[in-house]
């Protein structure tokens, strides 16, 4: 039996928006469903707009006042936290569900050093707080501590701005590490040192969850994806079966996407995905899908399967 650290069951959260004066609710998450299992790295995969961040800000419950849950539980250690009053949760997030930012530049702030944004973690002030501070530091490879300590953001790169993000979960002791696309505004190298800073973590015994766009890092990284689209979970699998047997068109069409054998042209996917605000019926990604067939357009396939692979899709469904 897994062993999960979070559970997200039948979640569904919209938002009201206002159009021509008059507020309407458009769903962003529809009834989805995910385990996570501990000590694991697991990719949420598909193109911006898919819904990625808005499972993650429910997580933290970091929703905005116009964003509505209207069903679902999310259990985290056997606990629903979306039952836990705001003072409960606090002393969950930050402490044992954390947050690799997606953009290191806006995450610290420039008017403090990094000793004394670290300090914030800390409830409580003591003279031990340095020390677990320079060894999380260690751990993710800062050299010359105590000259970053006294640094101001502005004085560090991007890729060690992420990397003081990181130790401050460390800090923590965090359980859960939520990494919303850590790599995006890094450079190549950069990037592949904090992708393996996951890597440790997880051998740490630290659970993640990689939010990203970019399959290309997903197969050398995660142990599990699953691929996302306008809110829906639409295949996943474990990472090497996903990649050596795609079965969704949009993650066939995903992979197609990607360079890799010198010369051969690159596909696109038709079409762009659709805002929030436009009502698809049937399945969400027909417009877009080679594969369309009649009942796609009028009937909503579900998710099924082995649980090693699952899969959203009428070609693999009894119509």
């Amino acid at each position: 039996m897994k062993d999960n650290i979070l559970e997200i069951k039948n979640l569904s959260v919209g938002f009201n928006i206002e159009i021509n004066n008059v507020e309407k609710f458009f769903y962003a998450l529809n009834s989805v469903n995910l385990s996570f299992e501990r000590n694991k790295i697991h990719a949420l995969a598909g193109e911006s707009g898919c819904g990625k961040s808005v499972l993650i800000n429910t997580i933290l419950k970091l929703l905005p006042k116009n964003a509505v849950i209207k069903s679902g539980k999310i259990v985290f250690n056997n606990d629903n936290i979306l039952n836990l009053k705001d003072k409960e949760f606090r002393k969950i997030r930050g402490k044992k569900i954390s947050l690799i930012p997606q953009d290191p530049f806006m995450s610290l702030n420039p008017l403090y050093t990094v000793e004394n944004q670290m300090l914030e973690v800390f409830s409580s002030k003591t003279k031990g707080n340095i020390e677990k501070i320079k060894w999380a530091l260690n751990e993710v490879r800062i050299k010359n501590i105590d000259n970053v300590l006294k640094s101001y953001p502005h004085e560090l790169s991007g890729g060690m701005k992420q990397r003081v993000i990181i130790a401050m979960s460390l800090v923590q002791d965090s359980e859960l590490i939520l990494a919303d696309e850590p790599t995006t505004a890094l450079d190549v190298s950069v990037s592949n040192s904090i992708l393996n800073l996951l890597l440790d973590l997880k051998d740490k015994g630290k659970t993640i969850i990689l939010i990203t766009h970019d399959l290309s890092i997903v197969s050398n990284y995660c142990d599990t994806t699953s691929i996302m689209y306008l809110g829906d979970i639409v295949e996943g699998a474990n990472s090497i079966e996903l990649f050596k047997k795609p079965m969704h068109p949009y993650t066939k069409a995903l992979l197609n996407a990607l360079p890799t054998k010198r010369g051969k042209k690159l596909e696109n996917i038709k079409g762009q995905i659709s805002p929030i605000t436009d009502i698809i019926i049937g399945c969400k990604f027909h417009p877009r899908c080679n594969y369309e067939m009649e009942i796609c357009k009028n009937q909503k396939p579900e998710l099924c399967g082995a649980d090693c692979h699952l899969v959203s899709c009428w070609l693999y469904q009894k119509k």
